[in-house]
C-alpha cells in the first residue's frame, strides 16, 4: 500500500504543472469585453508556461505544453496546434534563459515575461495569418499581449505558491529539459 500511495503522490506532483496550465487555459474560455477592439482574451497558458520553466522545467516539459497548446486551440476555437507551436516556443525560450531568473527580483521576472509574452503573442497571430491567409488585427495582439502582462503579477504568484507545496527534485536541473 506504501508503495501505490509514492506512486499516486509522484503522479500528482507530476501532473500539478500541467493541469494548473490547463485549468488557467480553460480560464481564458470567458473572454474580456474591451471597447471597440472585441473580445480579447490573455494568454494564461504563456504565464504558466514561464513560470513552471523557470522553477519546475521537469515538471513543465515539452508534452505537457504541447496538450496545453492543444487544449487552447479547442477551448478558444482555434487552428490547431497554433497555441501549440507557441509554447513549445515559450518553453524553448525560457529554458534557454532561466539562469537568468533564477534567484532575481520579481520586477527582473515581469520584465523578463513581457520580454516573452509580446513576441509570443506576435508569433500566434503571424502563424494565424499565415494558416487562415488573412492579415489578423494586430490591435487585438498587441491589447492582448499587454494584458497578458498586466495579468502576469497575480497568476504568477498563484503558481509560485502551488510550486512552492511540491518537493523539489533530488538534483538541481539547470541543464537542458
Amino acid at each position: 500500500m506504501e508503495g501505490f500511495v509514492r506512486k499516486l503522490r509522484q503522479a500528482i506532483i507530476a501532473l500539478a504543472p500541467p493541469l494548473t496550465g490547463m485549468i488557467l487555459v480553460l480560464a481564458t474560455a470567458t473572454p474580456l469585453y474591451i471597447g471597440h477592439i472585441g473580445e480579447v482574451m490573455p494568454q494564461l497558458g504563456v504565464i504558466a508556461m514561464f513560470s513552471w520553466v523557470i522553477y519546475r522545467p521537469d515538471l513543465m516539459t515539452y508534452g505537457a505544453a504541447f496538450a496545453i497548446g492543444l487544449v487552447a486551440d479547442i477551448v478558444m476555437g482555434a487552428p490547431l496546434g497554433i497555441t501549440t507551436i507557441v509554447l513549445i516556443v515559450v518553453r524553448r525560450v525560457v529554458l534557454a534563459q532561466r539562469r537568468y531568473f533564477i534567484g532575481k527580483p520579481f520586477r527582473v521576472l515581469w520584465f523578463g515575461f513581457a520580454l516573452i509574452a509580446l513576441p509570443a503573442s506576435l508569433l500566434g497571430w503571424l502563424i494565424a495569418s499565415i494558416y487562415l491567409f488573412d492579415g489578423l488585427a494586430i490591435l487585438r495582439v498587441l491589447v492582448q499581449a499587454g494584458l497578458t502582462i498586466v495579468m502576469f503579477p497575480p497568476i504568477a504568484w498563484l503558481l509560485t505558491r502551488c510550486q512552492v507545496l511540491l518537493p523539489m527534485p533530488r538534483a538541481p536541473v539547470l541543464g537542458r529539459g
